[in-house]
């Protein structure tokens, strides 16, 4: 017996997951290339926009009450962010995750903007209602 390699036609299929992790290593790389390095910016947006928030307390500028509503938009734009991803590799078209990515980042926004101008919550939250029904009757017509 000899130890020598499988000829190539001889090879075993490659394994899925070496195949998947293969697939994820390619997207990281894009990412990179397009130069937003994975999630590491969000941390810096945050530290960035406290300490001008800080900055300009200390200043003496006047900030809304709840300035901290700001916070809010973060998962808002991640919605959208992954919204339009799913729309991108659908090949332009409006599936479920699409219309649940607009939607919450929808009603996320709208949260962040009442909390914002010290709109009355109490009087506004059937708005979400508005939303979720719209997405459920923009399903049925998308899908025709």
């Amino acid at each position: 017996m000899t130890n020598q390699p499988p000829m190539p036609d001889q090879m075993p299929p490659p394994d899925w997951r070496e195949q998947r992790h293969a697939e994820r290593w390619q997207r990281r790389q894009e990412r990179h290339a397009r130069g937003w390095g994975g999630g590491a910016w969000i941390g810096g947006v945050v530290l960035i926009f406290l300490g001008v928030v800080f900055l300009a307390q200390n200043m003496g500028a006047p900030l809304p009450k709840n300035w901290w509503a700001v916070f809010i938009l973060i998962p808002a734009v991640a919605s959208f962010s992954s919204a339009w991803t799913l729309y991108r590799r659908s090949g332009g078209m409006m599936t479920a995750g699409v219309r649940g990515g607009v939607v919450g980042g929808a009603i996320l926004t709208l949260l962040a903007i009442s909390f914002l101008i010290g709109l009355n919550w109490g009087r506004f939250w059937p708005v979400i209602l508005i939303l979720v029904g719209a997405a459920v009757l923009g399903g049925g017509i998308w899908r025709r």
